[in-house]
């Protein structure tokens, strides 16, 4: 059974009658109040046996809810329906997706879909956001919290010159020969450098290291501190890229990183 219908459908009956006693409920109990604050005495015992008969009322709904639940097969739902929905969730919310079930890039995002637990993964934090809908329109509200949020271009580019030394000087080190001055590497290598200690991972995906570079991209910086020119590379058979997305939605992707000295812009 299809989520939407179980959720509006199924149990539309019971959430009706919840909204319904919550209205009567907040009447009555503003009503006694009343009648108690002026004296009324026969007012607030006839307002409690209303109040009463709301509060069994509501009760016999919340029952019926906690009895209907437990028979959405949830696992049975994430593998069979969930994808189609979620793909129209995130075109109508103007998010690019790449991937398939289980596994999604809602960029700069990795979702992961766990069936057996009844579970989302949103770059390592747990959802029990099981509504397409719901979870399209949270991931861009989290997007658009990225947009705003503070990004020191310069400091990025610099500590991106600094890996790529690094890793060029073990490069050098392993194959023992000099190595050209802007000699390329990938740029996997260089998100593999930066999250070197395990529990980085978690903190900083690959997602977030392609949006810190599309953020990088956007701004005015392109030289470090020493002034090199920083160039990203453009596919290369068999090296997995690094995918960017663009205001428009537009895929890009590279695979390389390199500094150079001089050049232009």
């Amino acid at each position: 059974m299809d989520l939407e219908h179980f959720l509006d459908r199924e149990l539309g009956e019971e959430r009706r009658q919840l909204l319904e006693r919550k209205k009567q409920i907040l009447a009555h109990q503003a009503r006694l109040e009343r009648a108690l604050r002026e004296g009324d005495l026969e007012q607030a015992q006839r307002t409690i046996e209303r109040y009463q008969a709301a509060l069994t009322k509501q009760q016999e709904a919340l029952s019926s809810l906690k009895e209907k639940l437990p028979t959405f097969a949830v696992s049975d739902y994430l593998r069979q329906d969930f994808d189609q929905g979620f793909l129209s969730a995130c075109r109508a919310q103007g998010l690019p997706v790449s991937g398939s079930f289980p596994d999604y890039e809602v960029f700069p995002f990795r979702v992961r879909v766990y069936p057996e637990r009844g579970t989302i993964e949103v770059n390592e934090r747990t959802l029990h956001m099981l509504r397409p809908r719901a979870l399209a329109a949270y991931l861009k509200a989290e997007r658009e919290k990225l947009y705003r949020a503070p990004f020191n271009a310069q400091r990025f580019i610099d500590t991106l010159a600094r890996v790529y030394d690094i890793l060029l000087a073990v490069k050098q080190a392993a194959q023992k020969v000099e190595l050209p001055p802007g000699t390329s590497v990938p740029l996997v290598d260089v998100y593999d450098q930066l999250v070197l200690h395990p529990g980085y991972k978690r903190h900083y995906s690959r997602g977030m290291f392609a949006f810190d570079l599309y953020r990088l991209l956007r701004s005015e910086v392109h030289r470090a501190s020493d002034g090199r020119l920083l160039e990203l590379g453009e596919p290369a058979r068999r090296v997995r890229p690094i995918i960017i997305y663009d205001e428009q939605g537009r895929e890009l992707r590279f695979t390389s990183l390199r500094f150079v000295e001089g050049g232009g812009g």
